[in-house]
């Protein structure tokens, strides 16, 4: 079984194309306050997250993560490693924000800037983050990425500000190392929210994996749906 997690802001919808093109045996999960699953406070902590879905899904199965949920997958790895048969990261990085010791994330000021005009308006920040997925030349991206928001129901403003603060607290760098399924990272060249640079630098420390850079923006699974679902049946075949 391939258990899918979605970005923030979005919804399991989110990987109806890809589902397709891969014809094979796929649950995509609502994160947290997202789709239709419920939230209660500190339900998006990457740790108390990734026990869940251990202790929920029992077993070794392929887990895929994708911006935010590829956080949460990477902890799973990490942290619960009898869970994970092998571990599929696109758009992914360990650490969302800029430091002096990783100079692949968004500066700080970005991130602050965002929650602030969460508060504000959290639609239409929404809306603003999911067309900056897509980037430049993404319009079709963008309107699927909003489809698929409002078919399968939007977050809750709680949960939007929570994922957020995850976004700009993680740093699972440490947990690296400790990743020891099988890897595949799928990342646009172009991505304008994870850089290609924080991929690159994420592959180099873990045991066992490889980087494949494929379409273009935040969501190179709608970009480029079918490279996309071979070369994770590619890999799943090894």
């Amino acid at each position: 079984m391939v258990f899918l997690l979605h970005g923030w802001g979005l919804n399991r919808r989110v990987f109806a194309t890809l589902e397709q093109a891969l014809a094979l045996p796929c649950q995509s999960l609502d994160l947290p306050g997202h789709g239709q699953a419920p939230y209660e406070p500190g339900a998006l902590d990457p740790d108390g997250l990734a026990a869940d879905l251990a202790l929920r899904h029992p077993g070794a199965h392929v887990w895929l993560g994708w911006s935010l949920g590829g956080l949460i997958a990477l902890t799973l790895a990490a942290r619960h490693p009898e869970s994970v048969s092998r571990l599929i990261l696109i758009g992914a990085t360990p650490c969302f924000v800029r430091a002096r010791d990783w100079p692949h994330g968004t500066e700080p000021t970005v991130f602050q800037t965002f929650a602030d005009q969460l508060t504000i308006d959290h639609e239409a920040t929404l809306r603003r983050f999911l067309t900056l997925q897509a980037g430049p030349g993404g319009r079709s991206e963008a309107r699927t990425l909003m489809a698929d928001l409002k078919s399968g129901g939007a977050p809750q403003p709680e949960a939007l500000a929570e994922g957020l603060a995850v976004l700009q607290a993680s740093d699972r760098r440490p947990l690296l190392p400790a990743v020891r399924a099988p890897v595949l990272m799928l990342h646009g060249a172009g991505d304008t929210i994870v850089s290609i640079e924080a991929a690159r630098a994420a592959a180099a420390l873990m045991p066992h994996a490889r980087l494949c850079a494929i379409g273009h923006g935040h969501a190179p699974f709608l970009s480029a749906p079918e490279d996309s679902a071979s070369l994770i049946r590619n890999f799943l075949h090894e």
